[in-house]
């Protein structure tokens, strides 16, 4: 009579392992999920999008909001990224391999065209300043990095805006009347959202003078995998010279570069 084979128990500590692992996948599974949708997610969506049984998906997200990873909206019915994850994304962005392959573009880019040209990106309800080459022109607008700018009279702000629906305009803004910075700055939704359809369909936003007086920016967008905005390069400089020159001039040359960055990013996360 043959012999039964006996069953064959891992160790404990594979066990462990495994369970650890799964979890792990689990976890950076929801993350992502998040990090990728345009707006705060339910635990319904979030549980169907990633596979997971609502238990198992609202325990993980309440230990990511304790650990500061996500954070609840003000309804506190929806998750969203918190600023804890925009910081480790924009770390990811700054490390050196892939910035310097940006700041090489952002430099053929600016003796192209001769102006300043940032690199921009959103943080929350503010455009954030990452990389910056300066023009060797004598008039120029010095902006530090990091610095961040508002969203409703900037070009980078704008095109941010442009992608996003009115009711995401509106929790990214706020009550009007929005701030006043120039006598050019929009102030309200009536005057904006048409603004932001005529981004939309131009693929390009301005600001001419809204922010600072005298100066002109123009952005264009760098867009993900998903073909979703997820930063801008801008040029920017005084309104008289950069008035010499036609927005083609500009537009083409800016996104060159924008693919250009794509296609690096695109390189170093393969």
């Amino acid at each position: 009579m043959p012999q039964k084979l006996a069953r064959i128990t891992p160790p404990t500590e594979l066990l462990e392992e495994s369970s650890k692992s799964s979890m792990a996948e689990k976890v950076l599974l929801i993350l992502e999920t998040i990090a990728q949708s345009e707006f705060p997610l339910t635990l319904e969506t979030i549980s169907t999008s990633t596979g997971l049984a609502k238990p198992t998906a609202f325990r993980l997200l309440n230990t990511l909001v304790a650990q500061g990873f996500i954070e609840r909206d003000p309804n506190g019915r929806r998750f969203q990224p918190s600023a804890k994850l925009r910081i480790m994304g924009i770390n990811i962005l700054s490390v050196d391999s892939i910035r310097s392959q940006r700041v090489a573009v952002m430099k053929r880019l600016v003796e192209e065209i001769g102006e300043t040209c940032n690199f921009n990106i959103l943080d929350g309800n503010k455009v954030m300043y990452l990389d910056r080459v300066e023009t060797s022109a004598p008039i120029r607008l010095h902006v530090d990095l990091g610095m961040r700018v508002p969203l409703h009279c900037t070009a980078s702000g704008k095109l941010f805006l442009s992608g996003m629906t009115e009711l995401q305009v509106q929790r990214a803004l706020g009550d009007e009347p929005f701030e006043t910075y120039t006598p050019n700055t929009i102030t309200s939704y009536k005057k904006l959202i048409p603004e932001l359809e005529k981004i939309r369909n131009d693929g390009y936003a301005l600001d001419e003078s809204a922010f600072l007086e005298g100066f002109i920016g123009i952005a264009v967008p760098v867009m993900n995998s998903k073909q979703k905005t997820f930063a801008t390069i801008t040029a920017h400089g005084p309104a008289p010279r950069m008035q010499e020159k036609s927005i083609d001039f500009y537009i083409k040359p800016l996104k060159r570069a924008a693919k250009d960055i794509q296609s690096s990013l695109s390189e170093t996360s393969n």
